[in-house]
């Protein structure tokens, strides 16, 4: 297969979107008049320039697909001429096989953005069964619309780490980037210090324009465990959270993307790195991997660039000033000095200066850590203690490099000139895992000799010694330290015997911080509330395993993991939840004095977890059943509330809906008894929505719309962490799928995008992928939206995969199916079938009866009548099992169409109307609406029915007009010949 740099297909189904090109890359040039010399296509207001691929709108860059506009690039010039399917294929996917899909969803997204003057004259016109043509006038010239394409800024999730300006490094970083368009997988090593990081981004910087997805930055030195590579990459993705199956979950995130995946300090977990980097780079070529490391990855496609130090004078070299400052160490040293101190260089220094560069190897952290130390030293003073230093102190085994002993020694020289108590905050600083404020730090310090002034003190003299980073980030100073700082200290206070101390109390600070967060989530808003813990979670992990590692810190470990459930829950953090929690219960599992009110917090949060695990099992049912009783125990009203709502929602998700009521009722009970009732709406919400699974479809109605109406204000909406999900989002969710089958289309359509937006809104993706399965996807497909099917489809396998929201991963592949089978993919069918077989052994039952009879429908519109037997037969089981009356007029309807198709025409027509007669009576007009059409349909060959015009203008009298519902567009289209067939019997007579 032939790689082409910059191209990547766009898949149906469960696939990521195409990447785009124009308008990215080609936005991003300077600001340049097109050259005559280039062929310029030109049609209404358009100019195409295919030398350039860009594509412009009144002279503004017009953002297209990469094979998008390769096909409107071969249509374009063909200028109006028959182009078949598989010269398009053949063109825009050289060498590569793809499905026909992929073309037809590609000239749908051209259609989508070049919209024509005439709606019923599309510029790509579709010749059945042979291919397309360009129907506009193309005009041929050397000359654009606007003269002057414009500068855009890089894309916006190219955020990388910031960094002074690198100096020396010019040759390396035009090399390097070169070397990676080349390779595309590239490993920048040296030594520890001598800028690998640094140059890295700068080549990154320069290679954003080739990769038009962004560039992700990876920093692998925050982990000290092979195991959390994968978490590390999925986290930087915003992909992490799939336990099951992280390195899966990272291709998904990369997918048709043109990213460059930096991996930053892969040293201690070379092995790792180099398995997870082979795979992807096996399974995305199109993607960019560049790493840094002390040592080669050995993956059999890196290419490897030994980064040298930087040049420094020789030793007995006569130089002058300007000569000096051509080296780039000296050059180096000198601007850190003049940052730091002011600091300029004089001909009387030169030599100490070179001397000191020497001395440090070149190395660039070396380097930088010794020139703020002029503050205190002049240069001939300072090379003396660099060189009694590296003398008298000997680190690290005796064989080590020279240049690994230079940049300890330098460290350990920093270290050795502080005083006692500023080294005992360097140390004890050590055990942050991120950046930290000055009241962290006066927490950490606790009750030690340490004065809050003098800490204060201290802390400002390590930043400015350079031995602390301090930045600003939501108006506060915040402070890290470098990670070979962090080392360096964190040995010391190994050495100082006051790691065990340092630990606990880091441990100790985390907890207070999270025992906050419970108590917090009922007042604040959610993105607050989000914002201020997330920014603390690698403290709280690092805190967690190790408080968890031995049975003399068990006890600290279980509240931390307990204190942290509010944070897991409310990031979505699922597959993390489940783990941890797992495993602090498993640790807890031989404490027969642990805390009840403890245990009754884990158990509750890991039932949750199974509740959102791709397999329902009994362990959840038994779960909740001791959650509950461990409430019970502790005399906790708010978790008794918390575990009878979340037994129902278990209950609701395996299709047990009578058990779900009487969940419900003690639930409210315990709402009216124990005046809690700030609780109420989200057992009412929860009532609804099991009052219309079981058919009374107008009580639903009417409480939801009551429920919308009382909670109308996403910003006054409490926290999720209660029930799971965010309750503005969840209302209109419900009301959504309720208000289409009733046949209110439009307002269907409208409140579910306000669901979808609400939880993007928050950032819980629990709330999103709940709204997404359970009613935007839905909505969309009953009203023949497939575009934004699409969308939410891609926004529901996002979720999944970023959070491991295991439950609706069968849910996103029925989707997928289904939007196959509407884009023409006969593939559709099996891909729903497989999911649906999959729902079943998950046993994830609620709504089943709805996707099997969908499938069943599919498979008779692809004439496989087994397979839609088959599905109809599991669909009326279950529905009947279940007692899921609300979709049972489908059921009948699909039914009927298959009697027909067996050609037993009067018990389909008996069955038609008996689905048209149970849709009327639970008030489902728009099942009604679908089942009276497919009777007059199938009836018009066969003489036709008496009622149907008057059956028809009932029915288009109950649905809302002014939505989209394509059963209401046949209906109209049905009446018009009807009264034509009538107005014609009156003439004849």
């Amino acid at each position: 297969m032939q790689l082409h740099v910059g191209d990547v297909t766009l898949e149906t189904g469960n696939q990521a979107s195409e990447a785009t090109t124009s308008g990215t890359l080609a936005d991003r040039q300077a600001a340049e008049r097109v050259s005559c010399g280039e062929r310029v296509l030109s049609f209404d207001d358009y100019d195409l320039v295919p030398q350039r691929r860009l594509l412009l709108h009144a002279g503004s860059p017009v953002r297209v697909g990469t094979r998008a506009l390769d096909i409107l690039c071969l249509l374009v010039e063909q200028r109006g001429e028959l182009v078949s399917k598989e010269q398009l294929m053949s063109f825009a996917w050289p060498d590569t096989y793809v499905h026909e899909s992929n073309l037809k969803v590609n000239i749908a997204a051209l259609r989508r953005t070049l919209p024509s003057p005439n709606p019923q004259l599309p510029y790509i016109a579709t010749v059945p069964g042979r291919g397309y043509r360009f129907t506009a006038q193309v005009r041929i010239g050397t000359e654009v619309s606007a003269a002057v394409v414009p500068h855009l800024t890089l894309p916006s999730d190219l955020v990388l780490p910031a960094s002074p300006a690198i100096i020396g490094r010019d040759d390396d970083v035009a090399a390097l980037t070169k070397s990676l368009a080349l390779s595309r997988f590239l490993t920048i090593v040296g030594p520890a210090g001598v800028g690998k990081t640094a140059v890295a981004l700068a080549v990154a910087r320069r290679a954003a324009e080739r990769f038009d997805g962004g560039v992700v930055f990876v920093d692998l030195s925050t982990i000290g465990d092979p195991r959390l590579v994968c978490p590390a990459i999925a986290s930087a993705l915003g992909a992490g959270g799939h336990a099951s199956d992280l390195l899966a979950g990272i291709v998904e995130a990369l997918r048709h993307q043109r990213r460059l995946l930096i991996l930053d300090n892969c040293e201690h977990v070379v092995c790792a790195t180099c398995v997870v980097a082979d795979h992807l780079r096996s399974l995305l070529p199109e993607i960019g991997i560049l790493a840094t490391s002390r040592e080669p990855l050995r993956s059999q496609y890196e290419s490897v660039h030994s980064l040298a130090p930087l040049a420094y004078p020789h030793e007995g070299q006569s130089l002058g000033r300007d000569a000096a400052l051509a080296f780039p160490a000296v050059a180096l040293f000198v601007a850190r000095a003049n940052e730091a101190v002011g600091y300029e260089l004089d001909q009387a220094d030169v030599a100490a200066v070179a001397a000191i560069c020497r001395r440090l190897d070149g190395i660039p952290l070396a380097i930088e850590l010794a020139a703020p130390r002029l503050a205190s030293h002049d240069v001939r003073g300072l090379f003396e203690r660099l060189e009694q230093s590296f003398e008298w102190l000997n680190y690290g085994p005796r064989n080590a490099p020279a240049r690994h002993q230079a940049l300890l020694a330098t460290l350990d020289w920093s270290y050795r000139l502080l005083s006692d108590r500023e080294a005992m905050v360097l140390r004890l600083l050590s055990v942050f895992a991120g950046s930290f404020s000055l009241e962290d730090a006066v927490g950490l310090a606790g009750d030690s000799q340490l004065l809050d002034a003098d800490l204060a003190w201290c802390v400002g003299n390590l930043a400015a010694k350079s031995l602390l980073a301090a930045s600003f980030a939501d108006g506060q100073l915040r402070y890290r330290l470098l990670e070979a700082t962090r080392s360096y200290a964190a040995e010391r206070l190994r050495q100082a015997g006051e790691e065990p101390w340092a630990l606990m109390r880091h441990a100790e600070l985390v907890l207070q911080f999270f025992e906050r967060a419970e108590h917090d989530w009922r007042w604040r808003l959610p993105s607050d509330w989000s914002a201020v813990y997330a920014a603390r979670l690698n403290d709280l992990r690092k805190a967690v395993d190790w408080a968890l590692s031995a049975p003399s810190t068990a006890g600290i470990g279980l509240r931390l993991t307990a204190a942290a459930i509010p944070l897991w829950e409310g990031l979505s953090l699922v597959g993390e939840s489940r783990l941890r929690v797992g495993r602090a219960l498993a640790c807890a599992h031989d404490l027969d004095d642990l805390d009840p009110v403890l245990r009754m917090k884990l158990s509750l949060a890991y039932a949750w977890a199974l509740t959102f695990a791709e397999q329902l099992g009994p362990q959840a049912d038994e779960t909740w059943r001791d959650s509950l009783v461990l409430a019970e125990n502790a005399g906790s009203v708010e978790y008794r509330l918390r575990a009878l709502w979340g037994w129902a929602v278990l209950q609701s998700f395996t299709g047990r809906h009578s058990q779900v009521q009487a969940r419900l009722e003690a639930f409210a009970a315990i709402v009216r008894d124990e005046d809690e009732p700030d609780a109420g709406p989200d057992g009412e919400r929860l009532a609804a929505m099991t009052a219309f699974y079981r058919g009374d479809l107008d009580g639903a109605y009417a409480r939801l719309g009551a429920l919308a109406r009382e909670h109308r204000e996403a910003g006054h909406r409490p926290g999720i962490a209660r029930f799971q999900l965010d309750r503005f989002v969840a209302i209109r969710a419900s009301l959504a799928t309720v208000a289409w089958i009733r046949g209110d289309a439009a307002q269907a359509r409208r409140v579910a995008a306000v669901a979808v937006s609400g939880a993007v809104e928050i950032g819980h993706d629990v709330s999103l992928a709940n709204a997404l399965a359970l009613a935007a996807l839905p909505v969309a497909l009953w009203s023949g939206q497939i575009d934004e099917a699409q969308t939410h489809l891609a926004a529901l396998i996002e979720s999944h995969h970023r959070r491991d929201i295991g439950v609706f991963g069968p849910v996103s592949r029925f989707f997928a199916g289904a939007i196959q089978h509407a884009l023409g993919d006969a593939d559709g069918v099996d891909v729903m079938r497989s999911a649906v077989e999959a729902l079943t052994a998950s046993n994830f039952l609620g709504r089943l009866p709805y996707y099997a009879l969908t499938l069943a429908q599919a498979a008779l519109d692809s004439d496989r009548t087994e397979v839609a037997l088959a599905g109809i037969n599991l669909a009326q089981d279950h529905a009947l099992r279940q007692d899921e009356q609300w979709c049972m007029p489908e059921v009948l309807r699909v039914l009927g169409l298959i009697q027909w198709r067996e050609g037993d025409h009067d018990k389909a027509e008996a069955t038609l109307r008996q689905a048209i007669g149970l849709a009327e009576a639970v008030g489902a007009w728009a099942f009604a609406l679908k089942a009276a059409v497919c009777l007059v349909e199938r009836r018009r060959g066969t003489g036709g029915l008496p009622d149907a015009a008057v059956l028809l203008r009932d029915l288009c009298a109950r649905v809302d007009q002014d939505g989209a519902n394509p059963d209401l567009t046949q209906a109209f289209a049905l009446l018009g010949a009807l009264d034509g067939a009538l107005a014609r019997q009156v003439a004849a007579r």
